[in-house]
């Protein structure tokens, strides 16, 4: 009766195993099946003033691997202004006022397809007519020394580079950038340096023009402590006093580490294309940013590339996750403008604001609960006010806000809330809502074969396990009772 019973129990362990191999196969297939991936920064039925776009197009295979991408405008194909190991950068050249179509494909896995299609709606301008606006911010956070340049709005001109803007905001702001190259090719902001600096040139690279109002760089650095481990062991030079000792009046490339410079991102994604060969469209948010460590203290570690001399001792992606700051910054732009600082609520929540800011490592959920409150004290000013200057500590040299000026009424203020930052962490840009089409020959591709070649193995080795105590337990059953026969 015992050897039945343990019998009839090894039968429920071998059909268990064979349900879970049939129970696997749908997963397997879906797994093969799924093709490849497509993120664009296109967003479908957008309407374009500008004669120009960049967009990125991020394909991958179903194994997360980078392929390449397919892409046409109104029937013609295109070729990537840049393709790095991440990503590929296109630039579209519009020409034909009305709807353009952009179609964005790509195949892997056995032939299987995946294919976007985005409708812009171009509407042609003058050369140099404002196409839109654009949020800049030129930040030293990572050396402790805030705002360079607050968040501002800059009109965007029709034809016009974003390095032309920039050097346009470094003046209107009394700085001078000394560059390579020219604001139409080839554009790297080598230093942004004092107003007043008198040299043409500063280590070989052009100084641009010298601003009216020209005003010190006056910064005192202090490198946060959350990134001195990270540069002593992945710079090969690291000194904390180095602007003090050769840099004063001029910050960039090679002030205190060697993977020091400066970087843009552009609604969160870091180009791997230059400032000259950006356009901007109306809303984007540009934060300029200086990095001690190759892009890995600001989130922008993947678009530098391997071409860096010590490629080898950097991290694999950054030195801690970075947010999404670009709500918050916006936010910020919105109150310098608001006429509302002096009111203490909204002074309170802008402080508060630029102090995520300067936290390098601010987790999502702090900065999107920064620019609610600060959404909300603009929408709800309080009647009393509040004394501004000593508290903004995070900003250096930056000019005050025309916003301390007069005050409107609180009725006046129509600051727009319905939009809220969103709570989840970005970790690439989402796409429009595109028309999609895809196509799968079948499942039998190499993709699912090979995914197949190692579920299925050791689904089987189960069975096989599962099985062979069975069949010895059977024939152990049988010569026991043969031997008490017999015995």
């Amino acid at each position: 009766m015992v050897i039945k019973m343990q019998f009839g129990k090894r039968i429920l362990l071998l059909l268990c195993a064979v349900l879970m191999l049939f129970s696997m196969f749908p997963a397997i297939r879906s797994g093969a099946s799924s093709g490849p991936s497509l993120v664009t920064t296109l967003t479908d039925n957008a309407v374009q003033r500008g004669s120009k776009k960049n967009f990125d197009v991020w394909a991958r295979n179903a194994s997360g691997e980078k392929i390449r991408a397919t892409v046409t405008h109104n029937g013609t194909r295109l070729e990537p202004t840049w393709d790095d190991s991440e990503k590929a950068s296109y630039t579209l050249n519009f020409t034909e006022e009305g709807e353009n179509t952009v179609t964005v494909s790509a195949s892997s896995d056995g032939g299987k397809k995946k294919q976007l299609t985005y409708r812009i709606l171009y509407r042609r301008a003058e050369p140099g007519e404002e196409i839109g606006r654009a949020i800049w911010s030129v930040e030293a956070f990572t050396v402790g020394c805030g705002y360079i340049v607050e968040p501002t709005e800059v009109p965007i001109r029709e034809g016009e580079t974003a390095a032309e803007q920039l050097l346009r905001l470094l003046s209107e702001n009394g700085l001078v950038g000394y560059y390579g190259g020219t604001a139409k090719s080839s554009f790297y902001l080598a230093y942004i340096a004092d107003g007043m600096a008198s040299g043409e040139r500063y280590n070989s690279y052009l100084r641009s023009a010298v601003p009216t109002e020209p005003r010190r760089l006056d910064l005192s650095p202090a490198i946060p402590p959350l990134l001195t481990p990270h540069l002593e062991e992945s710079m090969t030079f690291f000194d904390p006093d180095d602007y003090e000792k050769n840099w004063v009046g001029y910050l960039g490339e090679f002030a205190f580490t060697n993977g020091s410079g400066w970087m843009y991102s552009v609604n969160t994604v870091f180009p791997n294309v230059g400032f000259s060969d950006c356009y901007l469209s109306d809303g984007d948010v540009v934060r300029v940013q200086f990095t001690l460590g190759y892009g890995a203290d600001i989130g922008g570690f993947s678009s530098v590339g391997t071409s860096i001399p010590d490629v080898g001792t950097q991290p694999a992606g950054g030195y801690y996750p970075v947010a999404d700051k670009d709500r918050l910054t916006e936010a910020l732009c919105r109150a310098r403008t608001s006429g509302l600082l002096g009111r203490a609520n909204v002074r309170e929540a802008y402080n508060a604001a630029q102090d995520v800011m300067a936290a390098l490592d601010a987790v999502q959920e702090t900065v999107d609960a920064a620019a609610v409150r600060l959404h909300d004290a603009l929408a709800h000013p309080a009647d009393e006010t509040q004394s501004t200057g000593p508290d903004d500590s995070s900003s250096n040299g930056s000019t005050e806000p025309d916003s301390i000026a007069p005050e409107p009424d609180a009725s006046d203020a129509t600051p727009d809330v319905s939009a809220t930052p969103e709570t989840a962490e970005t970790a690439e840009p989402v796409s429009g809502t595109p028309s999609e089409t895809a196509s799968d020959p079948g499942t039998d591709s190499e993709a699912s074969q090979g995914c197949r070649s190692t579920a299925v193995p050791t689904l089987l080795l189960l069975i096989a396990l599962a099985a062979a105590p069975l069949l010895t337990a059977g024939r152990a059953g049988r010569r026991r009772e043969g031997n008490g026969r017999n015995g």
